[in-house]
């Protein structure tokens, strides 16, 4: 799936050409604003990802940064996404069931300066509508903002420097009102139609500033929750910033302040689908009657469904957990082969399918079994006589007899040469002995 999402380094820069750029509340170049990145956009953007258009929203299903965080649209979940679908019970679609706006990252920090009402620092990547909060269709909009809004706290006219995640901002607090004011907005991307800039295919919005993307420290509890990069609800440390300056911090006159904690939303992509496997019966078993088929599902997040499969049938129930054993009444299925498999699906929705186990149905009546084994019995010794009466004393045992001849010099003719078994042999109720008659010389 990440190659499909996949544009050559040509393509991808020369749409960042024609990006739409949008700076609010900026300061006269005199103020001294200034943003420094850590690397060159172009260094940047190459390796930076933007997936197809999904064709019920009109935005792309995921975007994927420059550290391999593949992030789909956070509509879906009311507690980890900081905007959802107006009915979570039905799929997305635009019109119908979509927010005016909505986030693929989105990490805010709040400083205590005292006097302040607001001092905010918001990195994200989001989607919204040229007219929202119409939802329309062909009026989609996808840009990276990096914000600072600071009211009060300041002294009017002062330089402050303000480093991000993404780099640092010197400015100058301005009197808004009566009160010392920083109050910047940097959006880059599709913002408005425009002659010349088609979107999708949204490709803009990687020249953006809020790459790569923040998400939760791993090295500090709690993790993250399952498929998301963090919690809004829960402030954390943070990794991801292309400076090493995973902190939000404020300095100038007779100020110094600083947080390292952030409120952080954005809904993983998983691209990697489960593996199943049918574990029982073997390939290549014969069965017969009533048969257990058992399957085994493993996943790097989650399996939320194993079914097992007869012919491309469903077979039982599924199960959200692994093992997973149902009943195979095989009279019920035709005599021959036949195939078993197994379907695992994750929290992403990824399928994975397991190899085709091949069995056979024979459920033809099996042959008796032997007779069982009479007494044992002791031959009797009859080398040497009669035909007529070795027979008879073998039968007098409860045994059989053949017979076959040959030619002898030193035995009569109609008398037994030998016997097999031999004389005194233990052997079972009704077994035969074979008899060789001689026919003389």
């Amino acid at each position: 799936m990440i190659d499909s999402f996949a544009l050559s380094d040509g393509g991808l820069l020369a749409s960042a050409r024609t990006q739409v750029r949008r700076v609010a509340a900026l300061l006269p170049a005199a103020a001294g604003a200034l943003l420094l990145l850590s690397t060159p956009v172009s260094a940047q953007v190459a390796n930076r990802v933007v997936g197809p258009t999904d064709p019920r929203t009109g935005f792309p299903v995921g975007l994927i940064d420059e550290r391999g965080t593949s992030l789909a649209p956070c509509v879906d979940d009311i507690v980890l996404c900081p905007s959802v679908l107006p009915n979570l019970n039905l799929p997305p679609a635009v019109p119908g069931n979509f927010p005016d706006e909505f986030f693929y990252s989105f990490a805010t920090a709040d400083l205590n300066i005292p006097g302040s009402t607001v001092a905010l620092l918001e990195v994200a990547v989001e989607g919204s509508f040229v007219n929202a909060p119409l939802v329309q269709a062909g009026q989609q909009t996808l840009f990276g903002r990096l914000r600072v809004r600071i009211r009060g706290g300041l002294t009017i006219g002062a330089t402050y420097r303000i480093t991000h995640p993404y780099g640092v901002l010197n400015t100058t607090a301005i009197n808004r009102n009566g009160v010392g004011t920083i109050d910047q907005t940097e959006d880059i991307g599709c913002l408005a139609p425009v002659p010349g800039i088609i979107c999708p295919p949204f490709t803009p919005v990687t020249t953006s500033t809020p790459w790569p993307f923040l998400v939760w420290n791993p090295a500090v509890a709690p993790a993250a929750p399952a498929g998301y990069i963090g919690a809004p609800g829960i402030l954390h440390t943070v990794v991801g910033s292309p400076t090493g300056n995973n902190l939000f911090r404020v300095e100038g006159p007779n100020l110094r302040t600083q947080t390292t904690l952030f409120s952080v939303a954005g809904k993983r992509i998983d691209f990697t689908p489960p593996t199943a496997t049918v574990t029982s019966p073997l390939a290549g078993a014969t069965v017969r009657g009533t048969v257990p088929v058992t399957a085994t599902a493993t996943d790097n997040v989650g399996v939320t469904s194993l079914q097992i499969q007869l012919d491309d049938i469903n077979l039982g129930l599924a199960s959200a957990s692994s093992p997973l054993t149902v009943s195979w009444n095989t009279t019920l299925s035709t005599a021959g082969s036949h195939r078993l498999t197994a379907i695992a699906r994750d929290l992403a929705g990824n399928v994975g399918t397991s190899a085709v186990v091949l069995v056979t149905v024979n459920n033809a009546a099996p042959p008796p079994p032997p007779p069982p084994p009479g007494p044992l019995v002791r031959t009797p010794d009859v080398v040497g006589r009669q035909l007529a009466d070795a027979q008879s004393r073998i039968a007098a045992v409860g045994l059989t007899s053949t017979v076959t001849s040959a030619h002898s010099a030193n035995v009569q003719v109609g008398r037994v040469i030998s016997q097999s078994p031999a004389r005194d042999a233990l052997v079972p109720s009704g077994s035969n002995v074979a008899l060789v008659v001689s026919l003389g010389p």
